[in-house]
């Protein structure tokens, strides 16, 4: 399966840019991973990915850090980064 695609909506950028350099690091190479395992459950496991509703998913990105993202064909929009709690409050809203 090729390797879905990636968009940021600004508040995701915003949210990653403002993430220290190691937690960077850990975004950047769970991005890559979800970015190449989506939709194959075996390769994916580690990410924790989850549907949430309707097309929003979620993803560990790292020790504590939770991602929201939707599914609209084969691109994966990444719409908003941080705790659960974040990401919950974030989900109530769409």
């Amino acid at each position: 399966m090729p390797p879905c695609a990636i968009e940021f909506f600004d508040r995701f950028a915003a949210e990653a840019r403002a993430l220290p350099p190691d937690r960077r690091r850990e975004l950047d190479d769970a991005l890559r991973r979800l970015s190449e395992t989506f939709g194959q459950p075996h390769l994916h496991s580690g990410l924790g990915i989850r549907r949430l509703k309707r097309d929003y998913f979620e993803c560990r990105m790292g020790r504590d850090l939770r991602s929201a993202f939707k599914l609209q064909g084969r691109t994966l929009f990444m719409a908003r980064i941080g705790s659960h709690d974040d990401v919950r409050r974030f989900l109530k809203h769409q």
